[in-house]
């Protein structure tokens, strides 16, 4: 068993232990009691301090740097391993990473029914290639610019610009699904950088569009879309 497989699996025993204490605590509705003899291999006192303890642990060890590279390790190992064992079905006809070959347009870009957004992170890599010293230098400045002149004043949704960022300097990638809602957010979030939603000439914030909606905007337009607006913490 490689490295990888074991540390997964070892992920993997530690979170079903914990994980089978906190269902058996509730299921029981015993808060405090001396050990129930109907809960198989659980040792002392169950206590919901124990239980709260528990989530801490599973939280803050796969927030650590460590387990995130090993889950991506992981991840990047069984993808490689079982990509090409996927098939379409009637429900889904285009499964992320199946097969090696795939369609593409003229200019090389992969067809799906994520084509639109492909070709479009591929025009905004080819912009920022060309024109560094004008107006978009970073992949944040292609984001703002993206969702002020792509949804205008009905702002993006959270997974509308992680998609964007997904495809943008990767077009070809394999197909976006919600496994990969996680990617790039940590630009949302100020303890690990949160560089789109605070600082620099602009940033995102929330908020309220036509429709009622609470949705992103480029602090430099949201003025043009929305009376109201709110920065991000």
């Amino acid at each position: 068993m490689t490295r990888n497989e074991n540390q997964m699996y070892s992920n993997i025993s530690s979170i079903a232990k914990s994980l089978e204490k906190i269902a058996n605590a509730l299921e029981t509705n015993v808060p405090t009691t001396p050990k129930p003899k109907d809960i198989p291999g659980f040792e002392g006192t169950l206590d919901a301090l124990d239980v709260l303890c528990d989530i801490k642990t599973i939280t803050d060890d796969y927030a650590s740097k460590e387990n995130l590279t090993n889950m991506t390790e992981a991840r990047d190992y069984y993808k490689e391993k079982f990509e090409n064992t996927l098939t379409p079905t009637s429900d889904n006809p285009d499964p992320a990473g199946y097969g090696n070959a795939y369609e593409t347009d003229l200019q090389g870009i992969r067809v799906d029914s994520d084509h639109d957004i492909r070709s479009t992170a591929m025009y905004y890599e080819e912009v920022m290639a060309s024109v560094r010293h004008m107006t978009l230098n970073t992949k944040k400045d292609a984001i703002l610019d993206y969702i002020t002149n792509e949804f205008g004043l009905h702002g993006a949704r959270y997974t509308d610009i992680i998609k964007f960022a997904y495809y943008l300097g990767e077009p070809n990638a394999l197909k976006y699904t919600s496994a990969n809602r996680g990617y790039y957010s940590c630009a949302f979030n100020t303890k690990f950088g949160g560089h789109l939603i605070k600082g620099g000439k602009d940033f995102l914030v929330k908020g309220i569009n036509k429709e009622g909606n609470e949705r992103y905007f480029a602090h430099s337009s949201v003025d043009n879309f929305t009376d109201y607006f709110k920065t991000i913490e």
